[in-house]
């Protein structure tokens, strides 16, 4: 009787002791439940109407054939790009004509300057022939060297009358240890030559009498220049001045054929500038 009533005692505290924790820090939820979403109804195709094209719905047949000068023309126009406006082939602007003609033959002749220039032989319907003379600019690109050491290239455009820019940098390695807060006042080696970076920016124009273009142009120059010295391991370099500064130079630049060369001096550095270029 005595065992039964300690059994019977013992029930509620065992049923205490096994709360789950759950109750006072419930789980989160680890994955939402995918929604499911619902199928829109299969849509129902609109009846064709008198007044809308079929081409709506599908695309037109012979989209991608190649376009014509003027509609029964049998001229095809290869690049239609060059019929836009841009480009060198401005036909419309050098006075080629709207209408009338039935085709045109490509041709060339030579310009004043003695450069290969485009043309074009227009047939009219009437047997009538008409020659329109393209008037497309010469494009050079080269390179260039100069006598303070310095590399770079070069760009001109245009016939009688002509643009020129170019861009130079100074070329000369630096195996030297540099020390950014080194004094003049405070070496022990003996000092040699300057260190000199440069680079420049010309642009200007010129022009052309012939086959040779007589040309001025402006620029600006970024000068670094730093003390040297040198010891038993090698150069020590530091900080002497920072420049830049205004300066202009005057050259000629003469053609043969496909090839030009360029000289130039700048008397502000006191510097020759030799370059080679192609011309297009």
């Amino acid at each position: 009787m005595k065992n039964l009533f300690l059994i019977f005692a013992m029930v509620p505290m065992l049923s205490v002791g096994q709360v789950s924790n759950w109750r006072t820090n419930p789980p989160q939820q680890q994955s939402t439940p995918s929604t499911q979403k619902p199928t829109p109804p299969p849509q129902q195709s609109t009846p064709q109407q008198n007044n809308v094209s079929s081409w709506r719905n599908e695309t037109p047949r012979g989209y991608d054939r190649p376009l014509r000068t003027r509609p029964g023309s049998d001229r095809i126009i290869r690049d239609p790009w060059l019929m836009n406006g841009w480009g060198w082939n401005r036909w419309d602007r050098w006075g080629t004509p709207t209408f009338g003609w039935n085709y045109w033959q490509p041709n060339w002749y030579l310009n004043d300057w003695g450069y290969r220039q485009p043309s074009r032989v227009y047939i009219y319907d009437n047997g009538k022939r008409d020659t329109i003379r393209g008037k497309k600019p010469i494009l050079t690109f080269g390179i260039q060297a100069s006598t303070d050491k310095q590399i770079g290239g070069f760009f001109t455009i245009g016939n009688k009358g002509y643009f020129i820019t170019e861009y130079n940098s100074t070329f000369e390695r630096d195996n030297s240890t540099f020390f950014p807060y080194g004094n003049i006042t405070q070496v022990d080696f003996p000092m040699v030559n300057d260190l000199v970076k440069k680079k420049s920016f010309y642009i200007g124009a010129g022009k052309r009498i012939k086959r040779t273009g007589i040309h001025l142009m402006i620029g600006t120059i970024s000068e670094d220049v730093k003390w040297r010295g040198k010891d038993d391991i090698g150069y020590i370099t530091f900080p002497k001045y920072k420049d830049r500064f205004t300066t202009l130079k005057f050259g000629a630049i003469h053609d043969y054929k496909n090839f030009s060369l360029k000289v130039d001096y700048d008397p502000v550095i006191s510097a020759f500038y030799f370059g080679l270029g192609v011309n297009f």
